[in-house]
């Protein structure tokens, strides 16, 4: 790489670092001031919208945790699941996280509980570097086995036939590998992209990703303030997606780049419950987003 890549890269790896509307630099201050990482963020929220406010809450479940040596910089294999999982012939739908750029499952651990108290069993990794999939990919394949192996947490007990995924930031070109060119790509059934990078930024950072050759229902959501997401990027994205899979985006006002991550948790977790569980009163909250005045440019197709 020349000198001049490299010290752009830099520049641009900071901004990710410091990128945050009204929150200085973000990943030292985020914990302290905003609802994130080990903060209860989903007892914090304010002025949401009504169906936004009903999944922005603790699901009914109790949640357990686990953690195994993953190896490299994989560091460690998380997961949350709920703790009626040992329920004969009881199956949850599996989420699969793509960290963020500097935010590895253990800086968001309130995150992955809230999902998996509303029935999913959420996996992540400790991983910095995670646009090409191959972290999602390697967690996915851990998981499976988990799910194989006898006296294991969920032994039998992962529903292998509903399987989504989600990232932000640089763990949203994650996403978008993970479910177009990773081996597992064809056992994602919807996916999430949070204040996610695209076109000028990933071709700039050679982040090589075809949003095009996605086919499972996909939802988009950034900050509208976010330099790292600007309108031109939004856009591109959302035509680049295919118009026969059901596709949902919107910018959300008042909000900065590394904020999309809890603040956009009350409608990614009614996606989930809807395309994962076939929640008919989840999808109806998605349609909220068009009444939101939380958020613009709304786009949906196939809702």
């Amino acid at each position: 790489m020349k000198r001049k890549h490299i010290i752009a890269l830099s520049v641009f790896v900071a901004a990710i670092v410091g990128s945050c509307a009204g929150c200085g630099k973000l990943w030292e201050a985020y914990n302290a001031n905003h609802p994130s990482g080990s903060n209860k963020y989903y007892e914090l929220m304010t002025g949401l919208s009504p169906q936004e406010s009903i999944y922005m809450k603790l699901g009914s479940h109790e949640v357990k945790t686990y953690e195994e040596q993953a190896g490299g910089s994989l560091g460690m294999f998380r997961m949350w699941y709920p703790a009626d999982v040992e329920t004969p012939n009881k199956v949850f739908p599996v989420i699969v996280s793509n960290n963020g750029t500097g935010w590895p499952a253990t800086k968001y651990p309130e995150w992955f509980r809230h999902m998996a108290s509303w029935g999913f069993i959420v996996v992540g990794n400790d991983e910095g570097t995670s646009w090409n999939g191959n972290s999602a990919e390697a967690t996915l394949q851990w998981l499976i086995a988990l799910n194989s192996k006898k006296g294991s947490a969920i032994y039998q007990h992962a529903d292998l036939q509903n399987v989504g995924t989600v990232g932000h930031s640089q763990g949203g070109t994650g996403v978008e590998n993970a479910i177009t060119v990773q081996q597992s790509a064809k056992m994602y059934k919807a996916a999430v992209m949070l204040a996610s990078t695209y076109n000028g930024h990933n071709v700039f950072l050679r982040w090589d990703a075809d949003a095009s050759k996605i086919n499972i229902p996909m939802m988009v959501l950034v900050a509208n303030s976010d330099g790292l997401t600007p309108l031109k990027d939004y856009n591109t994205l959302w035509n680049a997606l295919p118009s026969n899979i059901i596709k949902v985006a919107a910018r959300r006002n008042d909000c900065g780049h590394g904020d999309m991550l809890v603040y956009g948790d009350g409608y990614v977790t009614a996606w989930f419950l809807w395309h994962l569980q076939g929640n008919t009163q989840a999808r109806d909250a998605i349609k909220e987003l068009r009444t939101n005045k939380s958020y613009v440019e709304v786009r949906m197709k196939g809702l």
